[in-house]
This record gives C-alpha cells, structure tokens and sequence, in this order.
C-alpha cells in the first residue's frame, strides 16, 4: 500500500496515524488491503466484496460519500489475452486505486506520486485531475495492447497469403475472438462517460462560487477523456474488422488452392482422354481392323501417345493454365 498526502506531500505505506477524513489523500492498494481504509472512509460492505471479486464488470457507482468505478483493463502477453480488473474509489478528498497485479500499470501509477504537475491550490482538483490522468493511463495502455494485436493480425496476414496450413483456421478463431472481448470491455467505457457527465458532476457540485468552479474543471476533463475512448472504441472496432477479414483472406486462398487443384486435374483429364479412346479402340476384338496389321501400327500408337501429353503440356504451358 502506498498513501500520499496530498496536504504534507509525504509518502506512506500503512494507514496508522493517518487523518484520512481531515486531509487529502491519493492511495494505490491491493483489495485485500482495503480492509483497513473501508471504515474510515464509510465503504459499504457489499463494494468492498466487489472489490475483492473478479467479474469482468464495467460499472460506476455514485454514493454519498465517493463515487466507485470499477474499469476492466487487457493486456496482450505472448499472444493471449490476460484480464484484469481495476477498481477506483474518488471522492472530494481522496483517490483510492485499487489493483491486484504490480504491472505496468501500477507501475505508471505509482510514479504519478512523484510527480507536481497536477498540485493546485485546491487539492480537490489535484484529486480530479489525477483520476483523469489515472484513466489516460488506462487508455494509453489499451492502445498499446490494440496495437499488439493488430501486428498480430499483420503478421498473421502474411502468414495467410504465403501458406495454408492446418494451424491457420485456429489462430484466426483465437485473434477474433481477441478482439471480440477488447470491444466487449472498452464499450462500456463510454456509457461510464455519460454517466458521470449526467449524474457525476452532482456530486462535486455546490451553489458557491468553488463548487462552479469545481463543476466546471470536472466536465473540461471528463470531455478530454471522453474524448479519447471514442477514438479507442473506434479503434477496437477497426481492429476487430480487420481480424474479420483475415476468415475472408483464408477462405478465398482455400478457394483458390482448390481451384488450381480442380484446374490441374482437369487438364490431368482432358490429357488423358484421348490416349484413353485410343486404348478403348485398338483394345476391341473385332476381326476386321486394318491397322492391326500393320507392321509399323505399335509404334505409331506408342508415338501418338507420347505426343498428345507432350503437345497438350506445351498448349497449357503458353496458355498459362499450369
């Protein structure tokens, strides 16, 4: 557990002798060390279970005391897809991450406690302006692993054009369905958005000049953010129509493959026909057939059977069918 006091600028790593409800606070934690803030900041029994549970829901919460976000984030590792949820408690003064994995993401938000750049005077607004910086992380992170995905598709692309194998129809399933669960999980992104635009700015509002303030530094952020999920959305949508299109890709390479198979054994046939009616003739028994007694007629057949793959070979040949 990490806890910055926004008000003394001082890191810390337990909650004792820590004035929670008196001063400004941004903390990172895993669900299991929640327990020791839920009390002192009247989280209710039923959103810490939440917390501590992994359901692959999309949901934002707005109480009396703080509004709960819980946002699922993907990461793309070794060609498979990882969950995991991230859970974001923001109230007037206090911010409260919750992760279960020290990734990349905690990593990222663990450094915004070393930096300045979002200490106002109005430390209300320095929590603001961290949640909006936490979500751009999020999202950032979320282009990043797209983009992943999309090399693979690339990548598997090629792998289409070049050759048809067995293992192909199986990466193809497993990419879109990849992309299928990046779309399921960045969707509710946006009705997040709405929600908070609508009801969300009721809870940082007063009828003093501060709580305007506030009300409008809220919406400018949100509308950063809002921003920036749609053109993530947008392009998680791209990406799975691009994955969409490689089972287009395959099918007409196997369409292809078959037709140069049916066209070879066409041409395999259309050889072979004639010399087959010359088998069939000379192979009758009827007593009178002149050539049969011919002295030369065994080679000339021979020759005649030679002949027709040799010129039906070179007539395909210029024609370009083989």
């Amino acid at each position: 557990m990490h806890i910055l006091n926004l008000n003394t600028k001082e890191i810390n790593k337990d909650t004792y002798n820590i004035e929670l409800n008196e001063d400004y606070h941004f903390i990172i934690c895993n669900p299991w060390e929640l327990k020791f803030l839920k009390n002192n900041l009247n989280i209710d029994e039923d959103t810490y279970k939440d917390c501590l549970m992994f359901d692959e829901k999309v949901k934002v919460n707005i109480f009396d005391h703080h509004i709960f976000f819980t946002l699922n984030n993907f990461q793309v590792l070794e060609e498979d897809i990882i969950m995991e949820e991230i859970n974001i408690f923001l109230s007037e003064k206090y911010i409260i991450v919750v992760l279960r994995k020290r990734n990349e993401i905690y990593k990222q938000i663990k450094e915004l406690m070393d930096e300045s750049f979002y200490y106002k005077s109005n430390l209300t607004l320095s929590l603001l302006i961290v949640f909006s910086t936490i979500l751009r992380i999020i999202i950032s992170n979320q282009f990043e692993n797209l983009e992943k995905i999309e090399d693979e598709i690339l990548q598997l692309e090629d792998e289409i054009l070049s050759e048809i194998n067995e293992d192909i129809s199986l990466k193809i399933s497993h990419i879109r369905s990849m992309c299928r669960i990046c779309v399921k999980n960045i969707r509710p992104l946006t009705y997040i958005m709405d929600t908070l635009t609508k009801e969300g700015m009721e809870f940082f509002y007063d009828e003093n000049s501060r709580g305007i303030y506030m009300e409008k530094e809220f919406i400018n952020l949100l509308k950063g953010i809002d921003d920036s999920i749609d053109k993530l959305y947008s392009f998680s949508l791209s990406t799975r129509e691009l994955a969409d299109k490689l089972l287009d890709i395959y099918s007409s390479k196997v369409s292809e493959k078959t037709n140069n198979l049916i066209t070879k054994l066409t041409i395999l046939t259309g050889i072979s026909v004639p010399i087959t009616i010359i088998t069939g003739v000379y192979g009758m028994n009827f007593k009178y057939m002149p050539e049969l007694n011919y002295i030369h007629g065994y080679k000339i057949a021979l020759l005649v059977i030679v002949l027709i793959p040799l010129v039906s070979f070179l007539f395909f040949k210029y024609k370009k069918m083989i």
